[in-house]
């Protein structure tokens, strides 16, 4: 999956460097420990279709390598459709290798949350 934006392609790899990039902007600390919650929070926000995380996102894809800046992101996301984006996104991290596992054991609990919820 690529992204063009204003002529421009951000390919949509989780890599490492991505999921670390993304984990240093989701955090929780507990005493002197952080853990790093990146791709759980990035789960959360898209499916609640949070324009923020989009934009969070293409950075973190861009890192090492910025082409397209803050600004330009978020100009562009004003002509998109935040829903299909996020949805896209979403799928496609559920896609690739080091986000799958992530993605598939995320969507088990939520089954199994919601089962409970109802029952």
């Amino acid at each position: 999956m690529n992204l063009e934006i204003n002529g421009k392609t951000i390919e949509v790899k989780f890599t490492i460097g991505v999921i670390r990039e993304l984990d240093k902007r989701y955090q929780i600390e507990n005493g002197a420990a952080k853990f790093g919650m990146g791709i759980s929070s990035a789960m959360i926000y898209l499916r609640q279709y949070n324009p923020v995380i989009l934009v969070d996102i293409m950075e973190a894809l861009q890192s090492g390598q910025l082409k397209i800046g803050k600004s330009e992101i978020e100009a562009w996301l004003m002509t998109q459709d935040v829903k299909k984006l996020s949805d896209d996104l979403l799928k496609e991290m559920g896609k690739q290798p080091l986000t799958k596992p992530m993605i598939d054991q995320f969507s088990k609990e939520a089954k199994k949350a919601e089962a409970q919820a109802t029952n």
